[in-house]
């Protein structure tokens, strides 16, 4: 599995907050996939209200 840098935003209400994580998968859309997962799960907000700005492999 590759490790995949991802930042971005989260709209949480309605306060903005950065990201930058660094998740492991077998593609980028695999680690893209478990990034929303796991950050939806963290905070409380759906898929759609986080955005993803940057992606590096």
């Amino acid at each position: 599995m590759e490790e995949h840098d991802f930042s971005g935003t989260i709209e949480m209400g309605m306060e903005t907050q950065p990201f930058h994580r660094t998740v492991e998968g077998h593609s980028t859309e695999h680690a893209r996939d478990k990034l929303l997962g796991e950050l939806g799960s963290e905070h409380g907000v759906p898929r759609t209200r986080i955005h993803v700005e940057e992606e590096n492999e």
